[in-house]
């Protein structure tokens, strides 16, 4: 058994983007499990936007993390030595708390074992995890598009984003997506996207105009900030938006801020549904069957980009938010 831990603290709160010298590598001491604990070596780190929350001094639901700190965030990883007969050494388990590290104690009932036999480790934080129920929340669970409706997604090169494009194609819709860069738009195509908007270098809401002329039935919107006004603006009557994120506004003063055009909700009778994952977890079993469906069907592809080692995990996550990775962002302890 190892006698210590390396962790990834917060060593700066970050102003604006966060920086790779923001966090640091820290040791901390391992004990033996005591009764209905287990210790647990992590494999497989996932990097998602919403962690940036984490870093600022105070606002984000999901807590603040106090400077000297360990991050938290997802991790599937394995049972090195047990004092729970529920989760025995060998156990595959995910923690949505005790990521950013290699190695960490818990109580086993804090803890998910899941099946060695489904795949890839590393899927129990993607297609089977937090992303892949994330995307099914937001198509399946809000949207309900019907066949032939014009659905857009934008952050649609990232995990989440990539996964909701490949089931609303399934589901029949016309698809349009944007992404920040010419190669995530040339894969997005590869992906099925009928129509794919490279919003750096085009005028979004002009090219919505063009590509939906009837206006968008429903949009699943993972940025917030200018591009959610762009959506509403571009909603047709009785659309509906299904709200997932706001990266765009992560780094700012007020990542709460609402769009300026909210009254044309009004007059165009559109439904903004805000939505969290952790609603549909309950359903876990029901939505990942149907995921793995979709993927025998060869309607759904998981993309994975990968950086190696615990100590890569701080570059990793800025890489993320930059705009530099496609699909799920793991760490590869």
């Amino acid at each position: 058994m190892p006698a210590n831990a390396r962790q990834i603290v917060l060593v700066r709160r970050p102003a604006g983007a966060a920086r790779a010298g923001d966090f640091a590598i820290r040791e901390v001491p391992l004990a033996a499990p005591g009764e209905g604990e287990v210790l647990v070596r992590n494999l497989w780190l996932s990097l998602d936007p919403y962690m940036r929350l984490f870093m600022a001094e105070t606002g984000s639901i999901h807590g603040s993390v106090p400077l000297g700190e360990a991050m938290p965030g997802g991790a599937v990883g394995e049972v090195i030595a047990s004092a729970s007969e529920a989760m025995p050494v060998g156990a595959l388990v995910v923690s949505m708390a005790h990521g950013w590290r290699d190695h960490y104690l818990a109580r086993a009932d804090q803890l998910q074992a899941v099946n060695r036999e489904a795949g890839p480790a590393q899927r129990w934080l993607g297609l089977y995890g937090l992303t892949g129920i994330t995307a099914w929340g937001g198509i399946h669970g809000v949207l309900k598009p019907e066949p032939g409706e014009t659905l857009f997604v934008n952050a649609a090169a990232g995990a989440v984003g990539s996964v909701a494009v490949q089931l609303a194609k399934r589901a029949g819709a016309r698809v349009i997506a944007s992404a920040g860069s010419d190669a995530k738009c040339a894969w997005l195509r590869e992906l099925g996207t009928d129509h794919v908007v490279n919003y750096r270098t085009e005028d979004l809401g002009a090219r919505l105009a063009e590509l939906a002329p009837e206006g968008l039935a429903a949009a699943f919107d993972n940025v917030g900030g200018e591009q959610l006004e762009i959506l509403i603006d571009a909603a047709a009557p009785q659309g509906r938006i299904a709200l997932c994120g706001a990266i765009a506004l992560y780094d700012s003063a007020n990542y709460r801020a609402g769009p300026r055009n909210l009254f044309a909700t009004i007059e165009k009778h559109v439904t903004l549904t805000g939505f969290n994952a952790g609603f549909y977890f309950p359903r876990a079993p029901e939505i990942i069957a149907d995921l793995a469906a979709a993927e025998a069907e060869g309607a759904l592809v998981e993309t994975e980009t990968v950086v190696e080692g615990l100590a890569a995990a701080p570059q990793g996550f800025v890489d993320l938010m930059e705009g530099r990775s496609r699909g799920k962002m793991l760490v590869r302890v």
